[in-house]
């Protein structure tokens, strides 16, 4: 509906919905090749004006702080709790909209089809401080090289453009932000590491690893064994990382690696390696208390890692009531301990309490769910973890930050009586390693 010739807010998105279920319902297998051909290359010069509707309604939402209309930190978090949608996506998107501000005609581009958010992406990545300006001069002149190009050809494009405006390129410190280690996950718990040295890092870490897998090469022929040169590689600097991480004494202050395995599960899988033509391969679910098998983070892996790491590990039992809920016990001090903190993430999986939220495992801090200052309580009911961005934008405000918790505190029973019998606990931790060195020593 319109007043006074001004469309009500709202009713440019609603006409802009209809018209897309009307389009859906177009049967596409009706259509020939050419008309689905059409339709296809249409769709996609729609979807890039779309875009560019979409980014200045982000640098807009940006500004007007929508997030505090839902609890939430930014605009990325706000829009991902009420979608359901990726907000690293939408991050992505605002970075690339808040640095369009600046360009105007690179804006009505994008506005009119001509190029689509990947161009834009592309210029962002290669603007710097030294030709941020000779860029915005240079709008016109680029457009008219991306337009008539193949996207393949856009590097080349921009490359050149580059060498004009920029001959000498950066100075060696400024190569320090490309340069880096990356470790992303991949499903079962497995991981890639990738990464960029310079030319001093390279050589330096490239000698190190060298030397390190002559010593394994050493010992594995001392042992009548070998091993692959990617694998001597992979254990060197795993051993290169352990003694740097290690104190003076060669002990560590924190576990380097904590195993999430209920005991129903580790009794299973002893089962299972004793005979499994009887016993059932352990089910593995993170979502329930007597099937978990997870790293600290909440990457689920498979039982037979945590086995292994048995022999020489250390337990920690973390008794839970019948509702899934950690056993109450209070500590006082503001400073959350370790040992609370392995428990609060081993309720949360290894994530932020923002159910939004997709910071990674090692960005997170703990936190006192009503803040310290207001109760002086810490305790596993009141603690919980945040990532950095979350804890620091709540700070000390308790209307900020009341998030649906993984564990419902609020109607909780009251605490589990536990009176652990230390002599038990410590025989029954020598009897289930002594389980699986007998069966790792009869495998072998």
């Amino acid at each position: 509906m319109a007043i006074g010739g001004v469309l009500e807010p709202g009713a440019d998105v609603a006409t802009l919905e209809a018209a897309v279920d009307a389009c859906a319902e177009t049967p596409v297998s009706c259509l020939s090749a050419q008309e689905l051909s059409d339709r296809l290359v249409s769709l996609t010069a729609t979807q890039a004006k779309l875009d560019a509707v979409r980014m200045e309604t982000l640098r807009a939402a940006d500004a007007a702080n929508v997030g505090a209309l839902n609890d939430q930190r930014n605009t990325a978090n706000h829009v991902a709790a009420r979608t359901h949608s990726d907000p690293s996506e939408i991050r992505a998107a605002s970075r690339i909209a808040n640095w369009l501000a600046d360009f105007d005609e690179l804006s009505e581009a994008h506005r009119n089809g001509q190029i689509t958010t990947g161009h834009l992406d592309k210029l962002r990545l290669a603007d710097n401080p030294r030709v941020h300006q000779q860029m915005i001069r240079d709008q016109v002149k680029l457009l008219g090289w991306m337009t008539p190009c193949h996207f393949r050809d856009l590097d080349e494009v921009i490359a050149k453009w580059l060498q004009g405006a920029d001959p000498d390129g950066a100075e060696p410190a400024a190569h320090d932000p490309y340069t880096g280690l990356t470790i992303t996950p991949l499903p079962g718990g497995m991981a890639k590491v990738t990464g960029l040295l310079d030319p001093v890092q390279a050589a330096a870490l490239s000698d190190d690893i060298a030397a390190e897998s002559k010593k394994l090469r050493a010992a594995e022929q001392a042992a009548g064994t070998t091993s692959s040169i990617r694998k001597r590689t992979l254990n060197a600097v795993l051993n290169l990382v352990g003694r740097g991480a290690a104190r003076p004494d060669g002990t560590f202050a924190r576990p380097r690696v904590n195993f999430v395995m209920s005991q129903r599960v580790y009794e299973d899988t002893l089962a299972w390696l004793e005979d499994p033509t009887v016993n059932p391969f352990p089910e593995i679910d993170h979502t329930h208390i007597d099937k978990k098998c997870q790293l600290i983070d909440g990457t689920p892996i498979h039982p037979l890692y945590a086995i292994a790491a048995t022999v020489t590990g250390t337990f920690r039992r973390i008794v839970y009531s019948a509702r899934g809920r950690p056993i109450e016990a209070s500590f006082d001090s503001r400073q959350i301990p370790d040992w609370m903190r392995d428990i609060s993430l081993i309720a949360s999986n290894g994530k932020c309490a923002n159910p939004v939220c997709d910071s990674p495992f090692h960005w997170l801090h703990g936190d006192h769910i009503t803040p310290y200052s207001h109760t002086q309580d810490t305790s596993v009911a009141n603690t919980r973890d945040l990532c950095e961005m979350d804890n620091g934008w709540r700070g000390n405000d308790v209307t900020r930050g009341v998030w649906p918790a993984s564990i419902d505190w609020t109607d909780a029973d009251e605490p589990d009586e536990f009176d652990p019998d230390e002599e038990q606990i410590a025989d029954e931790v020598a009897l289930a390693r002594a389980r699986v060195r007998k069966i790792f020593n009869s495998a072998a």
